[in-house]
């Protein structure tokens, strides 16, 4: 196998720390775009030797339109997500101006350096909530948004799918929700906030989505990248999950009681005042883009097409998904004991 080039952005971030060490492992040549020097965070993959640091914006093209000269493959994961932003005009325009203009740019820029091929990672968000059913690649979005992180990526994917449409060899793989150590998501902060107990209540809902871990999303972009096509969508989801559940499997693993519930409908009130505090710079623990998405909606598809098509699986997501959190909560019983 020929060594290949390779343009990553969002390198960084929680999936690529994990992508980058099996990519070096193929033996690809690898480049990498970051705002900042590159530090490696404490819980995830070292970034790998040989691996060349371009310091950039995918808002100013002209900072590594230099670096994408000779590339072969790029590899798009830079995306802001983030849920309960404080309502601003400013917040909304940061948030727009990664997932939107940033991938816009970038897919300009790899048509004039003749990129022979992108990888672009979406989310089943952009695809809209399914009314409880397990549906495909076809899905389309309906139009209402529970958060602003959830438009920005409809948006930024029906332009890719338009490049893609239009001739441009692009690859894209949608994906559900991923955890694994080094994790920063929501979900992550939940975790890390009930073993500090630091979560008094958990509030009433049914909204389901899906997990897998970080690995195995990793295992499906090697395949997708690896598939001898142009270009294809592939979804890549996980086992079924609602935050109930996992409320009650932190429980069993600390040995607590279950958490009292709360009627979201009764939080919305002290959701309004904490997103007026955002707006003055504080971090608030809820919001109301929160409680929007714990209404009861499903965002759950199925990995069909990537099992024929690839051979993948995401396997045992709720084992995985309990040796992580178990993990998470070693690493508060340590801390706790070290404190003493």
């Amino acid at each position: 196998m020929n060594k290949r080039k390779i343009f990553i952005t969002g390198a960084s971030g929680f999936i690529g720390s994990y992508l980058l060490p099996k990519l070096a492992e193929l033996s690809d040549e690898l480049t990498i775009l970051c705002r900042e020097t590159h530090k490696n965070h404490s819980y995830r993959p070292a970034l790998p030797n040989g691996t060349k640091v371009v310091k950039g914006d995918l808002l100013q093209p002209n900072t590594y339109r230099e670096a994408l000269s000779g590339q072969d493959i790029i590899i798009h994961l830079a995306a802001d997500y983030r849920v309960g932003i404080a309502p601003t005009r400013s917040e909304h325009q940061k948030m727009y101006q990664t997932n939107v203009t940033g991938t816009l740019n970038l897919l300009n820029e790899a048509k004039k350096a003749q990129i022979s091929q992108v990888l672009y990672t979406s989310t089943t968000a952009a695809l809209g909530e399914t009314k409880g059913l397990l549906l495909d690649e076809t899905h389309r979005h309906n139009g209402y948004f529970r958060s602003y992180y959830e438009e920005t990526k409809q948006i930024a994917h029906a332009l890719v799918e338009r490049h893609q449409q239009q001739g441009m060899p692009i690859k894209i793989a949608i994906c559900g929700g991923v955890f694994g150590e080094g994790d920063n998501s929501v979900l992550a902060q939940t975790l890390s906030a009930f073993f500090n107990k630091k979560i008094p209540f958990q509030i009433s809902t049914n909204s389901t989505f899906q997990l897998c871990h970080v690995e195995k999303l990793c295992d499906g972009l090697l395949r997708l990248l690896a598939l001898d096509k142009p270009q294809e969508t592939v979804l890549f989801t996980g086992d079924v999950f609602s935050m109930p559940e996992i409320f009650t499997l932190l429980s069993e693993i600390q040995k607590t009681p279950p958490l009292p519930t709360k009627d979201r409908r009764s939080l919305w009130p002290l959701a309004w005042l904490m997103d007026r505090s955002s707006m003055l710079g504080f971090t608030m623990p809820l919001s109301c883009e929160a409680l929007r998405i714990m209404d009861g909606s499903t965002y759950t598809y199925s990995s069909y097409k990537a099992e024929q098509l690839l051979g993948w699986t995401a396997a045992e997501s709720l084992n995985d998904f309990k040796d992580y959190a178990q993990s998470v909560a070693n690493q508060y019983t340590l801390m706790n004991k070290e404190s003493k």
